[in-house]
């Protein structure tokens, strides 16, 4: 474990919670389910236990478990509210919404409803705690967008980027969302002096490699946002006056990391902070993350369920990464290409070392290839799969047998409909 000292100034990251209300209390959720009561309990008492007066506790949105009944997302996210505030009384909560956060299902938008204002409402004390957001009821009631001063001279820039991804549908009128998101962020990162910056957001930027090899089959490469949307939030997040230092985001339930920019200048690291909910058969966890006086982020530890016990399983520092920026990912990226061991250890946080094993020799390239090309086309290539846009060289060998099965198929069908004419 790490020293009390250390963890004393940790801040704690948190995310995709996916609480189940209704489910039996006890005992904590299994692997393959949403997040019960008795999980989060266990959970809130190994947050305090390792890390007991955070200054900073960043919830990364999904906050409600999958398929809920509408009627129970907002006082769900509302419960959660009070459980947290009650664990940690003095820290400053930065939170964010996730697709499943949305009182019209899955992947549901809502700009200035009740909805939203309820939502900041019940979490307004936690996120503007010694005034460190004092706009923040205002600014999320109206599409979840908002800025917060953090210790150590961070500024975060928290987004609702459920927006951006292709499968986005409105509660209602939204207007142009996705443009106006994006607008937002832009004006915020302009504000300037400002030391450092962190972007929170949900999902992150780039390639769902897990969908790519298993549902789509490598027949498609499949985004997690819409391209042009990506495009235009990298080229905000990169931009040298800027100054965003770090981007948070969650999602895909794994401890793993991307770097926007890597062949480029102004490189942004990303890390992806993962679940509690172990629904996607990954051990649930959460992080604490040493940040410097100066704002540096000196270390990020994964702590994670086994079934039956919470443990310190390491983090940035055992693979080797001294500081959480874009150069010391680069240089993990190149060590992760040559060393098969340091793989295995990657693969094992990625799952919550406990969990389902995602990541395997056969095909780690695919989850490699991730953290760094985060369009189509250069993830494509890095796979050496080819092939045009979304779809891979397999996927037009698929695509084209398909196609003459069904053009030989109608052809047969007009020779048996032709033979059967002329015999009547």
């Amino acid at each position: 474990m790490l020293s009390f000292a250390v963890l004393a100034a940790a801040w704690l990251f948190v995310s995709d919670i996916h609480l189940n209300p209704v489910a039996p209390a006890t005992p904590p959720a299994r692997f393959g389910s949403d997040t019960n009561a008795g999980l989060l309990d266990s959970a809130l008492a190994e947050m305090r236990r390792v890390d007991p007066d955070p200054p900073v506790v960043v919830i990364d949105g999904d906050f409600v478990a999958h398929h809920m009944d509408r009627e129970r997302v907002l006082p769900t996210i509302q419960h959660i509210a009070q459980v947290f505030g009650r664990a940690f009384p003095h820290a400053q909560f930065v939170i964010g919404l996730g697709n499943n956060d949305s009182p019209c299902g899955d992947y549901g938008v809502s700009v200035d409803g009740a909805f939203l204002q309820a939502v900041a409402h019940a979490w307004a004390p936690l996120v503007n705690r010694r005034n460190a957001a004092p706009d923040f009821a205002r600014r999320f009631a109206h599409d979840g967008f908002y800025t917060a001063r953090l210790p150590s001279g961070i500024e975060a820039v928290v987004v609702d980027d459920v927006v951006w991804s292709p499968l986005a549908h409105g509660c209602g009128p939204i207007g142009d969302a996705g443009n106006a998101m994006l607008a937002e962020l832009g004006r915020a990162l302009s504000v300037v002096p400002a030391q450092r910056r962190w972007i929170v957001m949900h999902i992150p930027p780039g390639v769902d490699p897990f969908t790519t090899l298993l549902f789509a089959h490598r027949l498609a490469i499949v985004p997690f946002l819409n391209g042009g949307y990506r495009s235009r939030f990298e080229g905000l997040a990169m931009a040298a006056g800027h100054h965003v230092d770090l981007v948070l985001a969650s999602h895909i339930h794994r401890f793993a990391y991307r770097i926007l920019g890597v062949h480029g200048r102004n490189a942004v690291p990303l890390i992806t902070v993962p679940a509690i909910s172990p629904v996607y058969d990954q051990a649930p966890a959460f992080l604490t993350v040493d940040v410097a006086p100066d704002g540096t982020v000196r270390n990020a530890e994964e702590h994670a369920w086994s079934g039956v016990e919470w443990r310190d399983i390491g983090g940035l520092r055992t693979l080797g990464v001294d500081a959480l920026n874009a150069s010391e990912l680069a240089a993990l990226q190149q060590r992760l290409a040559g060393d098969p061991a340091l793989r295995a250890i990657f693969a094992q946080l990625y799952g919550g070392h406990g969990g389902r094993t995602e990541i395997n020799e056969g095909n780690w390239r695919a989850y490699w290839c991730a953290a760094t090309e985060l369009a189509a086309t250069p993830y494509r290539d890095c796979l050496g799969a080819g092939g045009w846009r979304i779809i891979t060289r397999r996927g037009f060998i698929v695509l084209g047998g398909v196609f003459i099965a069904f053009v030989a198929a109608v052809a047969a069908a007009v020779v048996v409909i032709r033979r059967r004419a002329r015999a009547a």
